[in-house]
């Protein structure tokens, strides 16, 4: 069984690494939105014309917001069940309440389990976290991609948009005037103008691909965090003094509620 100085050294240890991480995923989220991003562009020209390369590009996405918060979850595991379980360990005794959540209990947890909740919850940058999320655009039409590429990985794209390229060539020729002979009009000076000529160069295709949540999916996030912390106000005023020694608050618990909206 794991001691308590066992679980403060622990704690203590981690808990910087865990600031720096929600830091880091705050300046990621909202620098690095174009690694959620992707985009195919083809383009074939026309027999006989110049093949134009910028015109294709297969930009593939870096990473997707699942992937980043399933990262995030198993990398901060070991922090948060340690600091619950040294929450349960020093509160041994001491006031215990249910804690309900939308509904349904998580289970019963000290006083000082449900302040140590409160205070993780409510944190500013824990909360940044999750509302500078990036989020792809409502006002396109999305379709979970099945590109083998991008299997399993929740990304998104949108309608390919296809044409032909086309350009305009230019060339001149004389006006003809009927009332100048070729004898008494030595010294005329003929009016040249310009006949444009559309071309068909090539044809091209465009899609993009997200790894972005909806709008939807990060206010969900949201909505639940301010319901947990809700849950956890009300649970602090009715707290109990009954013992408790290892605690059942989880990061899996957390996380598949705050990422996945798995209750219980």
């Amino acid at each position: 069984m794991t001691k308590l100085n066992v679980l403060l050294a622990k704690t203590d240890t981690l808990s910087s690494s865990f600031r720096a991480m929600t830091s880091d995923y705050i300046q990621f989220f909202s620098k690095n939105q174009g690694d959620f991003k992707g985009e195919l562009k083809t383009y074939v020209p026309k027999d006989g014309m110049i093949d134009v390369p910028s015109e294709r590009s297969d930009k593939r996405i870096v990473t997707t917001v699942d992937e980043k918060l399933d990262w995030f979850e198993q990398n901060s595991q070991q922090y948060i069940n340690a600091l619950f379980s040294q929450e349960a360990t020093n509160a041994s005794g001491k006031a215990k309440a249910q804690l309900i959540v939308d509904g349904k209990s998580w289970g019963e947890f000290t006083s000082l389990e449900l302040l140590r909740l409160k205070s993780l919850v409510e944190n500013g940058d824990f909360e940044k976290v999750y509302s500078t999320i990036p989020v792809r655009s409502d006002s396109e039409l999305w379709e979970e991609s099945k590109k083998e590429f991008y299997k399993d990985r929740k990304v998104f794209e949108s309608s390919i948009t296809s044409g032909t390229k086309k350009s305009v060539t230019k060339e001149s020729y004389i006006l003809p005037d009927p009332n100048i002979s070729k004898d008494n009009g030595a010294k005329y000076v003929p009016q040249v103008a310009v006949k444009d000529t559309i071309i068909d160069l090539g044809d091209y295709t465009y899609q993009k691909f997200s790894g972005e949540w909806s709008h939807r999916e990060r206010a969900g996030v949201l909505k639940r965090r301010q319901a947990l912390l809700v849950a956890i106000v009300e649970a602090l005023k009715e707290a109990n003094d009954v013992p408790a020694v290892e605690s059942t608050m989880t990061s899996k618990k957390l996380f598949d509620y705050l990422h996945k909206g798995i209750n219980g």
